[in-house]
Formats: structure tokens, sequence, C-alpha cells
């Protein structure tokens, strides 16, 4: 599915994901406890350069991320994916695959 920027920007800044990262320019994404994601569509690789930046490979990161790199202090986002590193699974407050297309519309525009 083609993923909306715009929806993916106001998605993005009313959720958990500005609690750790940074993006110049978003006011409420100043957080500094993952990567910084300010130009994050010029990237080569996401995941500490394992995994190529490309849409579905970002979506799937933001789905499960500890799933595809164990050890990754990045939660799983994806609704009813099983987190490894928490040992449960995203219940309430997890995104569908509409709003991860979204949300990565919207990373991706990032240049």
């Amino acid at each position: 599915a083609q993923g909306d920027p715009q929806r993916g920007l106001e998605l993005y800044s009313r959720s958990s994901c500005i609690g750790c990262h940074a993006i110049q320019g978003n006011p409420v994404s100043v957080a500094q406890v993952g990567p910084n994601l300010t130009h994050l569509a010029t990237r080569h690789t996401i995941g500490g350069g394992l995994f190529v930046n490309d849409g579905p490979t970002l979506a799937r990161w933001i789905k499960n991320a500890p799933k595809m790199k164990p050890g990754s202090i990045m939660n799983a986002q994806g609704k009813g994916e099983y987190d490894p590193r928490l040992k449960m699974t995203v219940a309430a407050g997890g995104l569908d695959d509409r709003q991860i297309a979204d949300i990565v519309a919207y990373l991706m525009s990032l240049k």
C-alpha cells in the first residue's frame, strides 16, 4: 500500500516515535535516544548498516525491529507483532499496516 506523507507526519508526531527520535524542523520530535531521522531518506542503510534503506524494509523495521536485529532497543510497533525483547505482543497503540505505510512515506520524504 502506498502511504501518504502528510498523514504519516501527523501520525508520527503524535506517536511514541517522538519519545526516542529527533527530526530537524519537527518541533515535537527532539528526543536523543534513537537515531536522528532528519535525513533518513538519503541514507543507504538502516539498523546499524545491516539492512538496505527502502520502503518495504523500513516498514518491516518499524513493525518489528527487534525481530530483524536482536539487541535493537527499538520496540516493535506493529499491532499484533510479538516483541522478543519485551516478551509480549503489541496490542493497544500498535500501528496497522496502513499507518506504517503513512509513516514510511513521511520518513522517505526526509531528504
